[in-house]
């Protein structure tokens, strides 16, 4: 008899004691799979029969799988993973990690998720895990355990679903008597904000959302920015309650909404903060950024305040546009059949910085870049990362696209490069194959038509448009003479009377630190539906981002306020993957019809100008009738003129009929080319082997 028996059994009976009591008692769950565990073990060894102990052994390892998957799944082991996406969108990045790695106050994520609802669509059945390992993970990374998480199931008529709606969570409705929670409140000391629904068509906003959420909840002074634009942005947008950018820079900063004339609202803004005096200048030490969207119609003084700025060490990012479609909008009449009354002014520049630093900009022509552009409206380019040439730049970290409409475009005029005397960077960039138009073709029924060829024109001796320039370094003053608005004004004073006019300071004329100009050739890429679009659930709702737009300058924002630690994590958008094979083939295919339809638009052309050439004859010799010469003529022209038209619409349709073949082409090319890859590799190795076979 083996003398360890008594000991095993007792260790069995111990271990399933203990295991069977974990269920009626809360602090033995913990310890539940290591009293079951503890039993089978002790069980396996007390049999003498081998066959008994093999069993027992192999119902010992499944038991030990089962408690090392339950262990993994609930500590930071389980929530590891391996990210082999291209731009590593599952992984966390360094200003994550920082973030949690510096907090300094507890904060408290109160996770709401319904679990065992009927009828939960599959995408959200599967962004669940995704979330709850997320949660975990950050928990686990920050110090001192500040993060405390709280897993709760809010199920339908209980204290926890009154807590969710408590806490602004949104329920979604499953079927029609069943509802969800899948959301979460983050809160800290005083502070507290909501994710009122994990959108699973959001997955790879996830580690922003929730990281955003625990950097404003934890912030008590946020970075002060300056904004200056000739849009009512607090006001406006889709929804009349603002723009959405301009919610998320309320929400982030300390946002100074200085007008169109700056200096005149400084007096408020100090005195609101405790700053004391206002001066007569921006202060970058003050303001560290100004934000300037659209300064449409902007006066000299507002401008040489723009100056001065970056001379003294500021940074400005400076939207500017050939054609704002929110600036048409505003002018647009309200009462049906009545003319636009006022409006914002659709085109805005910055004259006098452009000039001194050599800037030549599109003014009100629109470009339209063939790589870029979308098919069902030119005017909308996509770019991507082929649009971005340095990969280093830390306010494009990770960004995927950017999305412009009717945006105009940089060079540097003169046949010379942008920003001489300073430092220049071109960070997004056309293609060689643009073109400027109207901005009203753009706009027009008949801009379709003229604009359908003219992107497949190519212009390879060109060089690029810039749609992102910054300029950086000591920058010298646009205004060598002074303040213009004070010039004027001391004039005015002079001619009315003959008092003494104290003189007031010209202003620096060479920068006195180093400054910064991002220079952004469209203003309505920060609109609703272009950076930022509202997902309604219900009565609420949250902010979606699609595209990389509101990331990339909330980026540069960061760096100049000193936060870079956001940088990576908001950046992660949607990525516009653009067929560029499939484009160079389709422009070839365009630029070949669109010369042969020119030619047959111009014998049409010629006809109909040869019939108005008649009846201009016709009415100077007062014929009220045709002779039959006229009339063979007309009917001769008539039917060039119709043979013309017929052979328009003869190409377009083969230039249809060839761009289809085109694509099927290629699509029948992706589908086959890998199982006929392998299938040649497979009757590759079958008669290799039977060869080896027959030489044996």
């Amino acid at each position: 008899m083996n003398p360890l028996k008594p000991i095993l059994i007792g260790l069995t009976g111990v271990g399933l004691l203990f295991f069977g009591l974990s269920f009626g008692n809360e602090g033995l769950e913990p310890y539940r799979w290591f009293c079951l565990l503890l039993a089978v073990v002790a069980l396996s060894f007390a049999p003498n029969s081998r066959l008994i102990r093999a069993a027992f052994g192999i119902a010992t390892l499944a038991t030990i799988v089962f408690f090392a998957t339950q262990f993994i799944s609930k500590t930071s082991v389980g929530t590891k993973n391996i990210d082999l996406t291209e731009d590593n969108r599952y992984t966390l990045t360094d200003g994550t990690r920082a973030i949690l790695s510096e907090l300094t106050e507890p904060v408290t994520i109160n996770y709401y998720v319904t679990r065992d609802v009927d009828g939960t669509p599959a995408h959200f059945k599967r962004h669940i895990p995704r979330v709850d390992n997320f949660l975990r993970e950050i928990e686990n990374l920050a110090e001192n355990d500040l993060i405390t998480l709280n897993f709760v199931d809010p199920e339908p008529n209980t204290d926890e679903e009154d807590a969710a709606l408590l806490d602004q969570v949104q329920q979604i409705d499953v079927t029609q008597d069943d509802k969800m929670i899948f959301g979460a409140s983050i809160s800290s000391l005083d502070k507290k904000t909501v994710i009122p629904v994990f959108d699973p068509d959001q997955e790879t906003q996830l580690e922003f959302q929730i990281i955003s959420a625990i950097a404003e909840v934890t912030t008590r002074n946020a970075p002060v920015v300056g904004l200056m634009s000739a849009h009512n942005m607090a006001m406006g947008g889709q929804s009349q309650r603002g723009w959405l950018f301009h919610q998320v820079l309320k929400r982030s900063y300390d946002l100074i909404d200085l007008g169109m004339m700056p200096t005149a609202s400084l007096e408020d803004a100090y005195e609101d903060r405790k700053w004391g005096e206002a001066p007569d200048y921006l202060d970058p030490e003050k303001i560290p950024l100004m934000l300037v969207i659209h300064p449409a119609g902007i006066t000299p003084g507002a401008e040489f305040s723009l100056d001065q700025y970056i001379l003294r060490g500021g940074t400005v990012i400076a939207c500017v546009d050939p054609m704002s479609m929110v600036a048409q909008q505003s002018g647009r009449s309200q009462i049906p059949g009545m003319p636009p009354q006022g409006g914002t002014p659709p085109s805005s520049t910055l004259p006098a910085i452009f000039k001194k630093h050599n800037i030549e900009f599109s003014g009100s022509q629109v470009m339209i870049d063939r790589a870029y552009a979308t098919k069902q409206n030119p005017g909308v380019l996509l770019l991507n990362k082929e649009a971005m040439p340095i990969e280093d730049d830390i306010s494009l970290s990770s960004i995927q696209n950017l999305a412009l409409l009717f945006s105009g475009g940089f060079s540097g005029a003169n046949g010379k490069p942008i920003g001489t005397g300073v430092e220049s960077s071109r960070l997004v960039e056309s293609s060689y194959q643009y073109t400027f138009v109207d901005g009203q073709t753009m706009t027009s029924r008949e801009g379709a038509e003229q604009l359908r060829f003219a992107l497949g024109s190519r212009r390879e001796d060109d060089e690029k448009q810039a749609f992102v320039t910054l300029l950086s370094g000591t920058f010298e003053t646009a205004f060598p003479d002074g303040d213009p608005a004070t010039k004027e004004e001391e004039d005015t004073k002079e001619g009315e009377k003959n008092e003494e006019v104290k003189p007031k300071s010209s202003g620096l004329a060479t920068g006195t630190a180093r400054g910064n100009l991002y220079l952004i050739a469209d203003s309505d890429f920060l609109y609703d539906g272009m950076a930022y679009q509202f997902q309604r659930f219900g009565n609420s709702g949250f902010m979606q981002t699609v595209s990389g737009n509101g990331p990339f300058v909330l980026n540069i924002i960061d760096q100049a306020v000193g936060s870079k630690y956001l940088i990576g994590a908001r950046a992660r958008t949607p990525v516009y993957r653009n067929f560029t094979v499939l484009k160079d083939k389709e422009a070839e295919l365009e630029k070949v019809a669109g010369e042969r339809i020119k030619e047959f638009e111009a014998k049409a052309a010629e006809a109909a100008q040869e019939m108005q050439k008649i009846r201009s004859q016709l009415t100077q010799n007062n014929s009220a009738q045709l002779t039959p010469e006229y009339q063979a003529q007309i009917t001769e022209y008539r039917k060039a003129e119709v043979d013309a038209r017929k052979a328009i619409r003869k190409e377009q349709k083969s230039y249809q009929s060839e761009i289809d073949a085109l694509k099927a082409g290629v699509f029948w090319k992706s589908i086959l080319i890998v199982p006929l890859i392998v299938i040649i590799i497979g009757l590759a190795v079958f008669f290799w082997r039977r060869a080896q076979t027959n030489a044996r």
